[in-house]
């Protein structure tokens, strides 16, 4: 009995991880963040747009990624938004979905998700 209970915690351990990466790399939603503090909004849009079709290396047989799209949306989507924010996306896509690989580009240079309630 205890063998089969570590095998199948085991084996939990190592499919849970690749669930939650199946989920993450189909996330294709635009996420709304603010900017870093050390940069004015120019700056890091500049630079966010720049990272964007270089952040993930040039695909593979084995990783298939390709470069889709960005979108950086000052203030977020109501426009009314303080001017710190910005509602960005940076789509790869391969043929089992799209990834967003936005919040990876956003916490490299310092920036952050913004809060719900912002």
């Amino acid at each position: 009995m205890k063998f089969t209970l570590t095998t199948f915690v085991s084996l939990i351990s190592l499919v849970v991880p690749l669930m939650a990466q199946g989920q993450e790399d189909s996330y294709s939603n635009p996420i709304l963040v603010a900017k870093p503090d050390c940069q004015t909004m120019d700056q890091f849009e500049s630079t966010f747009e720049k990272l964007c079709p270089v952040w993930i290396p040039p695909p593979t047989a084995i990783d298939g990624w390709y470069y889709d799209s960005t979108t950086f949306t000052r203030g977020g989507t109501d426009g009314n938004s303080p001017d710190y924010l910005a509602t960005v996306n940076c789509l790869y896509t391969t043929r089992g979905g799209q990834k967003n690989v936005a919040f990876e580009i956003v916490q490299s240079l310092d920036g952050a998700i913004a809060n719900e309630g912002i």
